[in-house]
């Protein structure tokens, strides 16, 4: 599989996933990381750098047929010039200070799974590693700096009162003896390493199926489908759902617009996404909002998840929907259902709950079953507010166009996260409008064909006038 990432930490993800599933993995990477200090890679051979052979493969015309390994960046410290002329002592240290990629790698690893700021994790580096930093100062300065940092160079015993002198000021409010020290990030990510390792394949045949049954077919229809046909469609949808001729032109106007802007391909892939999750989204949603209507129970037990699903921040759950179905489009899927779920179900059963006793009971009166009530009474009455669940889902889908393309998912969001990391503002403003006319176009005609009967020939009627 050759991924797309599209941030670093996707790309951790899915290397980090083929690792602990023992799945061949073949990759581009730098250091320093944590990365390359948590596993156990195996780097490729190289032939030597050959700086001739190296410039000519830099040209786009190059002529030499050459293998070059790739060259080695030493640490570099830049200052101003002031400071070397007002710390011309420390500006020589600096000339001396080098690492090796593994010492850098495994302090990066350290730093970010101790939770430790720079400085405490400079200052434990100093203590483990003195036989790095002694090759860098005088024997004076040597023996000064270990005394500070209360070791010793020659292996004797460590005094510990200037050792801990720096941990003892940071706690000298006493905070963190104040709470017992628990923790769920070790049994937490124990437990997911396990699923991975046990059930990977699972997730990615679900992934694949996913893939390859209903985002790729909806992608290929909507590619095969000419532009001005699908501008041609949302614009009549536009004129039956507001029933306004100026908003109807300004829909087919938007979309092309967003062809204009050379978007039109990645509107493609947004609205393949944005169809898939909300159609899953209705599919899953309204039964579960139907069920909590007829169970106080299952009411008690749902909405604490619900709560849950709508403040938990959607970076944490992308976490083990990372690793378990991979980087791209059905990790998106999947994150978009996710979020979109909560309010189709709160409002559906907001809209069933709500309907009047009294139409039910002379339903019941009538000998109505309890699917009859449901289907002929329950639902028309709670249309509604189930169809602004669906305007949430849609609009909720839609504002994960970004975080998407964060995980590897092409779309409109992938122009917005290239314009973030390019600092491209022209890019970034035409995606952005972009996702606001798509925005406006669905709210609009969701929310009108959700309306109520007599809302509705209301509407209708003031057209005609």
């Amino acid at each position: 599989m050759n991924a797309h990432p599209g941030t670093g930490a996707a790309l951790d993800a899915e290397i980090a996933s083929a690792f602990e599933q023992h799945k061949p993995l073949l990759f581009y990477y730098w250091q320093p990381t944590g990365l390359m200090a948590k596993y156990d890679f195996e780097p490729l051979k190289f032939p030597a750098y050959e700086d001739a052979c190296w410039q000519d493969l830099l040209l786009a015309d190059g002529k030499m047929d050459c293998v070059s390994g790739f060259p080695i960046s030493p640490l570099g410290i830049a200052v101003s010039t002031p400071f070397i002329e007002s710390n011309p002592e420390l500006a020589a240290v600096f000339e001396k200070v080098q690492f090796t990629s593994d010492e850098l790698n495994g302090a990066i690893l350290e730093m970010s799974e101790s939770k430790r700021s720079g400085d405490d994790q400079a200052l434990v580096f100093l203590r483990e590693n003195p036989n790095v930093w002694q090759a860098w100062l005088s024997d004076e300065a040597a023996a000064n700096l270990a005394a500070k940092l209360g070791i010793s160079l020659t292996g004797d015993s460590i005094d510990s009162t200037a050792a801990n002198k720096n941990s003892a000021s940071n706690n000298q409010l006493g905070l963190a003896s104040s709470f017992p020290s628990w923790s769920l990030e070790t049994p937490l990510n124990n437990t997911l390493a396990s699923v991975v390792q046990n059930y990977g394949d699972v997730f990615r045949s679900i992934s694949t199926m996913a893939l390859t049954y209903l985002l790729l077919p909806i992608e290929r229809l909507l590619t095969v489908i000419p532009p001005w046909v699908i501008i041609a469609l949302v614009t009549v949808l536009g004129w039956f759902g507001v029933r306004k001729v100026w908003f109807a032109l300004a829909c087919g106007a938007g979309l092309f617009l967003i062809g204009a802007f050379g978007l039109w391909g990645a509107l493609i892939d947004t609205f393949a996404l944005l169809i898939v999750s909300v159609l899953v989204t209705v599919a899953i949603g309204i039964p579960i909002g139907i069920a909590m209507a007829g169970s106080k129970l299952l009411r008690k037990v749902v909405t604490p998840i619900l709560d849950i699903m709508q403040t938990m921040p959607s970076f944490v759950y992308l976490i083990p929907v990372l690793m378990l179905f991979g980087i791209g489009k059905v990790p998106a899927l999947f994150a978009t259902i996710i979020y979109a779920l909560p309010p189709l179900i709160r409002l559906t059963t907001l809209g069933i709950t709500q309907v009047n006793h009294e139409m039910v009971e002379a339903g019941r009166s009538f000998g109505s079953t309890h699917l009859q009530l449901l289907i002929w009474i329950k639902l028309p009455q709670a249309l509604p507010s189930i169809m602004a669940g669906v305007n949430q889902a849609v609009m909720m889908s839609l504002s994960m166009v970004v975080l998407a393309s964060m995980i590897g998912a092409p779309g409109l969001g992938e122009d917005v996260l290239q314009s973030i990391q390019t600092l491209n503002i022209g890019q970034g403003l035409q995606a952005g409008m972009a996702i606001v006319i798509v925005a406006i176009i669905i709210d609009r005609i969701t929310q009108a064909f959700g309306q109520g009967k007599r809302a509705r020939q209301k509407t209708i009627d003031a057209s005609r006038h």
